[in-house]
């Protein structure tokens, strides 16, 4: 999820426990945001930030050494904090934020180091404005109605912990619909989330040498739109000719549905989660504008944009 969400759901936990203080507030904002401070592997290059970003401190192990640091940096601040307490909240608290980054299209590395396997469970986009919103205004209402604050903010939580699963029911329910339409099998139809999610889904359907992006909404009585194809990437030919290129491997690990986005003197690579199915905002991914793009040189030369 977004840095915003993530701070929300901390300021929401924080709301709901006997203790209100200040000093509390910030330390379960900080803790529920604490993982993404991987975000500064970019600064080592685009192969260190796909590689380590919702990595190590993205996991559960790298998650307690981040409470463990965390709780330690506050009790040379404060003399006064209970270890232990601060431990086990902003511990809770790292893992909401592995469950929220769970829930999305990108996943996590759970249990690095000892894999660098991305969990998902794709349910909710990874900017939900219905998510983010309801937080929002739990927020502003708990601060306006300070003697219901806990009640309103514990249903904040109970909130969090929900609306995913809501997000899967609906998309288990566009699953079965798809494959009604395109009388296709389960293992060759991927439904994620899209803009504007649980309401719209992206379809992607994969074939031997291509895929088929759709744009699916629940309004539509079992309509598809029309689709767009792309020729699958395929990224083991190309590990092939350059087998010493880490750059290369580190991107065939990384994405999930590689894709020819053009074919020309430079060839472009790309990953349809990353595309937007719904024709209203495909402008915002134009060409220059889609993340985690390889373009492939004539001289076996790899490069990110």
């Amino acid at each position: 999820m977004d840095p915003i969400t993530h701070a929300l759901s901390g300021l929401s936990v924080s709301y709901s426990l006997p203790e209100q203080t200040k000093r509390q507030h910030i330390f379960c904002i900080i803790a529920a945001s604490l993982p993404d401070i991987d975000n500064l592997s970019f600064l080592f290059g685009k192969e260190m930030y796909l590689l380590h970003h919702r990595g190590f401190c993205h996991s559960f192990f790298g998650g307690l050494l981040l409470s463990l640091l965390l709780t330690g940096i506050f009790r040379l601040i404060y003399k006064d904090v209970k270890c232990l307490r601060c431990l086990y909240l902003s511990y809770a608290l790292v893992c909401l934020h592995l469950f929220l980054d769970l829930i999305t299209s990108y996943g996590t590395q759970l249990f690095a180091p000892f894999t660098n396997y991305r969990c998902a469970i794709p349910c909710v986009f990874i900017i939900d404005f219905f998510f983010t919103g309801i937080l929002i205004s739990g927020i502003l209402l708990s601060s306006i109605l300070l003697k219901r604050r806990k009640a309103i903010s514990m249903a904040c939580v109970c909130f969090i912990l929900i609306y995913p699963i809501f997000g899967k029911i609906i998309q288990s329910i566009q699953l079965e619909r798809t494959k009604i339409v395109l009388q296709q099998d389960n293992q060759s139809i991927h439904i994620l989330p899209a803009f504007f999610s649980p309401l719209y889904w992206k379809i992607i359907v994969e074939n031997d040498s291509h895929y088929e992006l759709r744009h699916l909404s629940v309004f539509s009585a079992i309509k598809l739109y029309p689709s767009r194809r792309y020729d699958k990437a395929h990224l083991d030919k190309f590990i092939q000719q350059s087998p010493n290129n880490s750059l290369l491997k580190s991107y065939a690990w990384f994405v999930d549905y590689p894709a020819v986005l053009k074919k020309s003197k430079n060839l472009q690579i790309i990953d349809l989660k990353f595309i937007s199915a719904n024709v209203w905002f495909h402008h915002l991914y134009d060409d220059k504008h889609i993340p985690f793009m390889l373009y492939v040189y004539p001289d076996n030369h790899y490069m990110i944009h």
